[in-house]
């Protein structure tokens, strides 16, 4: 959070030549209760407003079943891994990212030459159960590698010359790119007037309230659930490291932003 707040204020002081870039945490998925509480930990202003993040990111790759069946036999997305997800972020003040998802093991696991894989089952989760909820998800990840999430064969994965200069695409390629043809986000929220401050999107089921900080209570609990060796220190921040505004940071950047840029940017920030 004290980074965050440095890096805000830089922004804001840099607002005529810098554009605002939003800060995103991107986090483990560590499961309930504590993963709602560290989101609401970094989205809370706990000493300004600076020291928010702008958006917050889970890793899930807890979706690693076609389907997830209720005692009648019925698919139902509540006996999901997503089900409590969804219940702990509904009313969540920042947007909420799953800044990597794609589980690879059970039915949807792969060895070369890579045929079958991921189907992406929880793909139209995003766009039904999650809208307004959810404001993106990133599947991982484009290149193949050793941990087999890989959605193509890039130059040089494979020893044969042949892969040195073309992309081989997988069936987890295909099948992520059919989910994405398939479902897609509503023309209903198309709209914004990035210069309104006040917009919101139409229609919104959810209250999405500012994020108070978690209780000292809470944040005790953690640390002694979780074993940690340190005494809890979430009340306050470290002040910004001395010796910081030197070389390139000692000034601002030599650009122009485009008005309607730094416009919107001054909804967020206090613009110099």
């Amino acid at each position: 959070k004290a980074l965050t707040r440095d890096i805000h204020r830089y922004q804001q002081e840099c607002s005529s030549s810098m554009r605002r870039v939003p800060l995103v945490y991107s986090d483990m998925d560590m499961g309930p209760p504590y993963r709602e509480m560290v989101g609401r930990y970094l989205t809370c202003e706990l000493e300004s407003p600076d020291d928010a993040v702008d958006a917050y990111g889970l890793n899930v790759y807890s979706w690693c079943d076609p389907e997830y069946p209720d005692e009648t036999g019925k698919d139902n997305f509540e006996y999901s891994p997503y089900g409590p997800i969804r219940k702990e972020f509904q009313n969540f003040a920042k947007p909420l990212l799953f800044t990597e998802f794609g589980c690879n093991v059970g039915t949807f696991e792969t060895f070369c030459p890579y045929t079958g894989g991921r189907k992406w089952n929880d793909v139209k989760t995003f766009f039904n159960q999650f809208k307004e909820i959810m404001s993106g998800a990133i599947a991982f990840e484009f290149s193949m590698e050793d941990n087999q999430f890989g959605l193509a064969l890039t130059p040089g994965f494979t020893a044969d010359p042949q892969n040195n200069h073309k992309i081989y695409y997988l069936d987890n390629y295909y099948n992520l790119k059919k989910e994405f043809n398939e479902h897609n986000v509503s023309t209903a929220q198309d709209g914004a007037v990035l210069t309104d401050c006040d917009w919101k999107p139409p229609h919104l089921q959810y209250t999405h309230k500012q994020s108070s900080c978690p209780s000292s209570s809470e944040v005790q609990k953690l640390f002694h659930d979780k074993q940690l060796a340190v005494k809890p220190n979430w009340a306050s921040l470290p002040g910004k490291p001395a010796n910081v505004n030197s070389d390139k940071l000692e000034f601002c950047p030599e650009y122009t932003v485009d008005p309607d840029i730094k416009a919107e940017g001054c909804c967020h920030m206090q613009c110099s």
